[in-house]
């Protein structure tokens, strides 16, 4: 009776583990991503929380999550995180590519060292992370995918130009992704936030090659005021639209998160949920495969 009751339990826990959804986020430790975290864990996500360096005290002492130490300029990092979620847990529902940061200055006052560096976390370690995450959703034949962008991703502003070519990079992955995956039922969709309240703009950096004009100086200066006052959107709101996201069945390709972003994004596409671009990539895609 004995071994009854301990083979019960086993098999509740493992119909329960089963059940429970996996969600792997980048930048966890503060604004956007730590926000998110919490959402997910408080909906009953296990939820593996990848920080840089440092480790925030909430996130410690939040249940049902994971802490992992992520570098997502590290091929090898990257391979080992994503194979001890799945020893652990079997699959990976949902990846939330939040981590990144901003690079101030005038093109002409930013070293080429500073761009690519940019590029390697905004960009390329989207990339990497995504490709880690695939071989997994696919074999599953489901997953979400979100992608935080920002309304600057496809509408530029002076003095965050090089920021903004990182964004509008990961907008046409993004793009090509979302149709491209189809065929597995995995769904991406970009997130596009304005001002948020975070401490986001005191960590951006500042382009470093010299360049002696008054302009750009203060252009610089006023980017960086604008960006260490706090303003904007509390981060616990993008966090909910994140988990409406990956719980709906049918998501848009693209989000603003307020009103003000998507009539900022509306001076730019003509079709700011990007469906309709979507509808059409999955007919040219469908083309291709059937050779028509």
């Amino acid at each position: 009776m004995r071994n009854f009751l301990f083979f019960i339990l086993l098999l509740i826990n493992s119909v329960l583990c089963a059940e429970q959804k996996v969600v792997i986020i980048s930048g966890a430790n503060s604004g956007i991503g730590l926000a998110t975290t919490k959402a997910f864990q408080e909906k009953g996500w296990k939820v593996w929380a990848a920080f840089h360096k440092q480790i925030s005290e909430e996130l410690k002492h939040m249940p049902n999550i994971r802490l992992c130490q992520l570098d997502v300029t590290d091929d090898q990092c990257i391979q080992e995180t994503i194979d001890a979620i799945l020893k652990e847990d079997g699959k990976i529902d949902a990846l939330i590519n939040n981590a990144g940061y901003g690079l101030v200055g005038a093109e002409e006052c930013v070293t080429i060292e500073e761009v690519q560096q940019l590029f390697d976390v905004n960009f390329f370690g989207v990339l990497r992370l995504t490709q880690a995450v695939l071989p997994t959703m696919r074999r599953q034949r489901s997953g979400h995918i979100i992608n935080i962008s920002s309304g600057v991703g496809v509408n530029a502003l002076p003095g965050l130009g090089l920021y903004s070519a990182s964004k509008f990079a990961l907008e046409g992955l993004s793009e090509s992704l979302a149709a491209t995956l189809s065929p597995w039922d995995i769904k991406v969709a970009i997130v596009e936030p304005g001002f948020i309240k975070n401490s986001w703009g005191t960590h951006c950096l500042l382009g470093s090659r010299v360049c002696n004009e008054e302009a750009y100086k203060k252009l610089s200066q006023g980017i960086c005021k604008m960006l260490a006052t706090p303003r904007g959107q509390p981060c616990a709101e993008v966090a909910s639209l994140l988990l409406e996201i990956v719980e709906t069945t049918q998501p848009n390709l693209r989000y603003q998160t307020t009103t003000d972003m998507k009539e900022y994004v509306s001076e730019i596409l003509v079709d700011p949920t990007g469906n309709e671009m979507q509808k059409r990539n999955i007919q040219f895609l469908n083309r291709i495969l059937n050779n028509k």
